[in-house]
């Protein structure tokens, strides 16, 4: 397996004292959606660190998106953009940040909830001059819907549909594929759990990706027509992904240490794939008999550091041509673009205590 290695081309400094991290870039205008962490208030960027707009929509507001806030921010194109609301669909605005559009909550209702810092669970843009929305959202599944019997079986794959396409014009809804047929657990009847699959799309391929949580494939669908067609999975492999499945009933007091993916982006026409090692069960296990709340204790805090660690893996024209061991500057994965660069994010844990946010702009250096 190539080991590849990823080069700092530049940084982007954005004098606002909220951490912040990136919803999505524009390409065509070198325009950022950012996102406070704290505040959920969306900023637009350029990509010299300037504010071009501080957005006042967490209110009641004819142009808010309510008290609550939103889960994430997405440019629809270059004169509008997307806020998913937390309870209250999704609200379209123009760049001066008036409401032009919402669109009804898709959500059947909220039977389990998942925030990520670095994440959004949508992407929008527009294709053929009609505005779509692609996205996950687990809350379109009533688990009521499957018998309790079956609730922890393979049927669960078959019935299950979370991954989305919106229609921002009409409203129309469509509901996609999300565990794919192809994918081996659904395949052999096994069943590794409810865990939500990870939703990547190129706007300018109309590719989508879905990375299963689980197990060590990745699917690419070609999505320039109506509905998305399979055209390629991928068979990922890393030193530290096991090349089976976890096992059913190894779990220890519900934990298991088999690494989950946790992203996938594309790099310019790549895909970068993520997923993070665990603090291996005995050690947990040692920990538990010390304290009830062990992640409280300095010892989980030293094991985190010691185990749990991001990964990579890179896939190119279908195929995975190397891996990622980590990343050379301090900070997490934030966001990756079209145009082939990536982003690290150092504002929410920085070395240094600052005033202001700094994204590290990152490109392969075997890939230029």
């Amino acid at each position: 397996m190539t080991k590849l290695t990823l080069g700092l081309v530049d940084s982007i400094m954005v004098d606002e004292l909220s951490p912040l991290v990136i919803d999505d870039y524009l390409e065509s205008t070198g325009h950022f959606l950012m996102r406070g962490t704290r505040s959920r208030k969306p900023y637009l960027v350029n990509d010299k660190g300037f504010v071009l707009m501080e957005y006042d929509i967490l209110n009641e507001s004819p142009n808010g998106v309510g008290s609550n806030g939103a889960l994430g921010y997405g440019f629809l194109d270059q004169d509008r953009w997307v806020a998913q609301g937390i309870f209250n669909g999704y609200h379209i605005f123009d760049m001066k940040g008036k409401k032009v559009k919402l669109l009804e909550p898709i959500q059947l209702d909220i039977y389990a909830m998942s925030i990520y810092s670095y994440r959004t669970f949508f992407r929008s843009f527009t294709k053929s001059g009609k505005g779509i929305i692609i996205g996950q959202e687990q809350n379109l599944f009533d688990p009521k819907t499957i018998e309790k019997d079956k609730i922890q079986t393979p049927e669960y794959y078959e019935k299950v549909k979370t991954v989305f396409a919106y229609a921002v014009e009409n409203g129309q809804l469509d509901l996609l594929e999300t565990y794919p047929v192809e994918w081996t657990p659904r395949k052999m009847g096994d069943f590794v759990g409810q865990s939500q699959p990870i939703v990547a799309y190129h706007r300018h391929l109309h590719e989508m990706a879905i990375l299963p949580a689980i197990g060590n494939q990745l699917f690419i669908y070609d999505f320039s027509k109506a509905n998305p067609e399979l055209k390629k999975v991928v068979e990922l492999s890393h030193r530290f992904l096991p090349e089976g499945l976890p096992e059913r009933g190894q779990e220890v007091e519900g934990y298991s240490d088999y690494p989950n993916f946790t992203d996938v982006r594309y790099v310019g026409e790549r895909l970068l794939v993520e997923f993070k090692t665990k603090i291996p069960v005995d050690l947990i296990t040692q920990l538990r008999s010390k304290s009830e709340q062990y992640y409280n204790l300095p010892e989980f805090k030293e094991a985190l550091k010691a185990f749990a660690k991001p990964y990579y893996m890179v896939v190119d024209n279908g195929e995975q041509i190397g891996a990622l061991d980590g990343l050379p500057v301090h900070g997490a994965l934030d966001f990756a673009d079209e145009n082939g660069f990536i982003y690290v994010n150092d504002n929410l844990e920085p070395e240094v205590e600052r005033e202001y946010n700094i994204f590290y702009k990152l490109k392969f250096n075997e890939l230029d």
